[in-house]
């Protein structure tokens, strides 16, 4: 029988029976580390598998006749539900290869060889036939060059095998079918064991074989291995650590390992001896008899069982002195990898600190200083040690090692260690260039550079400008200024040295935050480079041109002309103006002064003809004067609007130019006409040339000839100018012709007019006694109304009411106020009317009163209708107009409150 206990649910023991037979015994079962496979092999020679699902084992025919005493799981080619690969090995020292499958149907397929790929294939026979007791297959770390490589480890109780080769078994085995080697330790054991560490599942790392003398131990190694080499490495033989009563050692019932530790059980004992020490750090004693000790490398857990017991190991804190025990034997990284919590920090400086004293031992100070700056030892200790030796070197590496370590809240300390580094690389780069030793040299000043970059935050930059500088050592000055931002230095040094284009250089990649630096260095550098300053300052979109004007009036074309003639001032100006779109009027009044001062004055008149101006143009004009540029003042005088000197002024210039000015006043034809009479009178009285004068009429539409015949002399000829005067009277003619045609029109349109009036007066509607008002809904024949022509009919007062939020507020108070006169005159008509009888009675005449009281009302009545009738408010154009008006007018806010909920 087996016991199959399942971890998940632990009080449910399922009991498998294997063999009804009291003479069948298990040898050995073999469970994969995946716990889904379990092979059990029987005295008699009988072999079954179970798998995890099964409830039942079943028999495996072709392996009758072998017992099986060591079996290797190809994890490679496994599958926890299907199949399994394995390799293997058996009393008789023979190896075979073979896959079980997991599923009943095919496991049933390979029971009786239905396919070729189970079947079972020996690969391999020991020369010297014995128990194959441990067994071990592992690949080699994948290799693009190579194919696939593994290695089997393979022991007996004497002896140890390893195979190398591959990418088959087949190719593995059949390097070593001759003189295979292997490593014997003799003895008498019976019970051999080999078992193996993996981290994490990886590969293997070590490996423990239990034998007769004691327990031989060493480390795998992966590298490029041929067959005939060998893989484990670093080979020891442990004694058993119980000895009988004749001081003989007493071998374990089991062995395994940890990472750090052998596991090794007796009967009634379990002790763990240290991997690194050799000495036994866990030992106790137990009363139940122990069988054997089985490692799950699955879930990393350890069990130890009996014949009816079974025990979980659990390790904690297995790596806690191991730090420790590497730092004995001098191995110190692997000291600093199992420095841990609790007290990692002072675990980490003792090993930092013994390693730092072993090298300053072996003269090796630079890689102590290295150490000793990751310490808490004392500072002063440590630098007087090297001061001492008189170890510049490496007393420099112990401060760079102390500032990488040092907090950033030591800020004090910090700086002052980077002043002393400081002072020393700047002393190596003097020692170094006066011994001509360029090659050390670069290599340093590279160094200094860097150390520069990285801790420019932690320097004190006026003492660290001193240092650098009393060394001489400019080009690290202007990078550690460069680092800090501290431009101004760096641009000074160069405009000092007169290295211009280097200072445009630097200045041409700063941004805004250094605005100010450009106004201070621009007037030197546009002195003595204005060319790649105007550049710079192209590319700085930042910048305000108006404090740029100082650094422009240095510039002088005449020491620095360009090599296209162009003035830089003008082209910097132009940029700002054309691209950036300024319009600030000191930059328009200085560009505008530049072109004046141009021999050449097409620009400038180009400027002052734009559409958009922001000169001022009194002191443009005061300046185009001042540099006798008559024509741009004539569009000067012309943008002012004083047309009468833009054409006196042209009139010296070009007469055409004073033709052009004198159409400008387009809405103005009084001043356009004087101002061709005095272009007229100019070309009469300075060319008298009649012929010009009379040609000169066709030019406007304005003049005629006897706007210009007072021009004359009195000795001029008709004849000159006859065919004028014949035009000019044959088109006042025409113009009498026109006026008449235009007065008998008029003259028909009157008459036309006063039909459609008459018309107007008789026209009449029809009004049917249901008919209501479109307002009020009433019947519109119980009080005044209106008809509009569209037959719609509205109560007097309703319309008024409906039309008057229509009209803007003055036509509603003259409303109002024509309703209130209406009222007043109504009550004096009544009050006339009552008193006739007396008036009679007295010889008074009431008709003349009431035919004067009526005229007014009836002029009141029809400027009314004009207000509130002229249209029908439902189909007129005032209700088209009021599509845009709010349902709730502002005066009515209060209203539309009181029906908030």
């Amino acid at each position: 029988h087996i016991i199959r206990l399942n971890l998940e649910s632990p009080q449910d023991l399922e009991d498998i029976e294997i063999s009804r037979r009291s003479e069948d015994k298990i040898h050995k079962i073999f469970l994969d580390p995946t716990g889904s496979h379990l092979l059990i092999s029987m005295t008699n020679e009988d072999n079954y598998y179970i798998h995890s699902s099964w409830k039942k084992p079943k028999l495996i025919p072709k392996l009758k006749g072998h017992v099986i005493t060591s079996m290797a799981w190809d994890m490679y080619h496994q599958n926890s539900t299907t199949s399994v690969s394995v390799l293997l090995g058996t009393s008789r020292g023979r190896l075979y290869e073979t896959t079980i499958e997991a599923t009943e149907k095919r496991f049933m397929e390979f029971m009786a060889g239905g396919a070729r790929e189970q079947v079972l294939k020996q690969v391999y026979c020991l020369p010297e036939p014995a128990a194959i007791t441990g067994l071990r297959v592992e690949r080699f770390p994948p290799s693009p060059s190579e194919a696939t490589k593994f290695f089997v480890l393979a022991t007996t109780n004497t002896r140890i095998y390893q195979f190398i080769g591959g990418p088959t078994f087949e190719n593995l085995f059949s390097n070593y079918q001759v003189n295979p080697s292997f490593q014997e330790l003799p003895g008498d054991l019976q019970r051999s064991e080999l078992v193996f560490y993996a981290k994490h599942q990886g590969l293997l790392r070590s490996f423990a074989w239990l034998t007769g003398p004691g327990i031989f131990h060493g480390g795998i190694t992966y590298g490029s291995q041929n067959p005939g080499d060998t893989v484990t490495t670093d080979t020891q033989l442990l004694p058993f650590p119980e000895r009988d009563s004749r001081g003989m050692p007493i071998p374990p019932l089991s062995i395994d390992m940890t990472e750090f530790h052998f596991l090794i059980l007796y009967e009634h004992k379990f002790i763990v001896i240290s991997k690194l020490s050799g000495q036994t750090v866990f030992s106790t004693d137990f009363v139940p008899r122990f069988r054997g000790l089985a490692h799950d490398h699955t879930r990393g857990t350890l069990w130890l069982y009996g014949e009816s017991l079974v025990y979980e190991l659990v390790l904690r804190g297995e790596d806690r002195d191991v730090w420790r025990q590497y730092l004995d034997k001098g191995q110190f990284e692997d000291a600093l990898e199992y420095c841990k919590e609790p007290g990692k920090k002072e675990k980490q400086d003792k090993v930092w600190a013994t390693q730092a004293d072993h090298f300053f031992q072996l003269g090796k100070y630079s890689m102590a200083a290295g150490f000793y700056g990751k310490t808490q030892r004392v500072f002063e200790e440590i630098t007087l040690k090297f001061i001492n030796i008189n170890e510049r070197d490496a007393l420099k590496a112990y401060l760079t090692a102390k500032l990488q370590n040092i907090g950033k809240r030591d800020a004090t300390q910090r700086t002052i260690i980077c002043t002393w580094l400081t002072e020393m690389y700047a002393n190596k780069l003097n020692q170094l260039h006066d011994a001509n030793q360029m090659e050390q040299y670069a290599d340093m000043k590279e160094e200094f550079r860097h150390f520069l970059k990285e801790y420019k935050d932690h320097i004190d930059p006026p003492t660290t400008f001193h240092i650098i500088s009393s060394h001489g050592c400019i080009d690290e000055l202007l990078l550690y200024a460069a680092l800090i931002e501290d431009y101004q230095r760096v641009i000074s040094h160069y405009i000092q040295h007169n290295e211009y284009k280097k200072a445009l250089s630097v200045l041409s990649k700063l941004g805004q935050a250094h605005e100010d630096l450009f106004y201070q260095v621009s007037p030197v550098l546009m002195m003595h480079a204005p060319y790649d300053t105007v550049n710079c300052w192209m590319k700085a979109s930042f910048l305000d041109p108006r404090k740029l004007i100082p650094a422009l009036m240095r510039y002088d074309p005449v020491g620095h002309p360009s090599s296209d003639g162009t003035h830089q001032g003008i082209r910097y100006l132009q940029h700002c103006v054309r691209n950036l779109n300024n319009t600030d009027p000191a930059i328009h009044n200085y560009l505008l002064s530049l072109y004046a001062k141009q021999p050449e004055q097409g620009e400038l008149l180009d400027f002052l003809r734009q559409d958009e101006t922001f000169y001022d143009k009194r002191y443009a004009l005061r300046l185009c004067t001042k540099e006798g540029k008559l024509e741009a003042c004539v569009l000067i005088y012309s943008a002012m609007g004083l047309y009468e000197e833009a054409v006196d002024l042209a009139l010296k210039v070009n007469i055409e130019l004073a033709k052009q000015n004198a159409d400008k006043p387009e809405d103005d034809d009084p001043l356009r006409k004087k101002l061709w009479l005095r272009i007229a009178r100019h070309v009469v009285a300075e060319r008298r040339d009649v012929k010009e004068a009379v040609a000169f009429l066709n030019h406007t539409d304005l003049l005629q000839i006897e706007d210009v015949l007072p021009f004359f002399p009195d000795f001029v000829l008709i004849d000159d100018f006859k065919e004028e005067i014949c035009k000019s009277l044959e088109d006042y003619n025409r113009h009498i012709d026109e006026l008449k045609t235009e007065m008998d029109e008029a003259t028909h349109s009157a008459d036309l007019i006063r039909l459609d009036i008459k018309d107007l007066r008789n026209k009449y509607g029809y009004v049917g006694a249901q008919q209501r008002c479109e307002v009020c809904h009433y019947g519109v024949l119980t009080r005044s109304f209106y008809l509009f022509p569209c037959q719609h009919v509205f109560h007097a007062d309703c319309l008024v009411a409906e039309i008057l939020p229509l009209l803007n507020a003055p036509l509603r108070v003259r409303v109002r106020d024509i309703q209130n006169k209406l009222a007043t005159l109504q009550y004096e008509s009544t009050t006339t009317r009552s008193a006739p009888a007396r008036e009679d009675s007295e010889g008074g005449g009431s008709s003349s009163t009431s035919m004067s009281a009526s005229t007014p009302a009836e002029r009141l009545k029809s400027e009314l209708d004009t207000l509130v009738a002229s249209e029908c408010p439902l189909c007129g154009d005032i209700m088209l107009r009021s599509i845009d008006k709010p349902f709730v007018a502002p005066d009515e806010i209060d209203a539309k409150r009181s029906w908030a909920i």
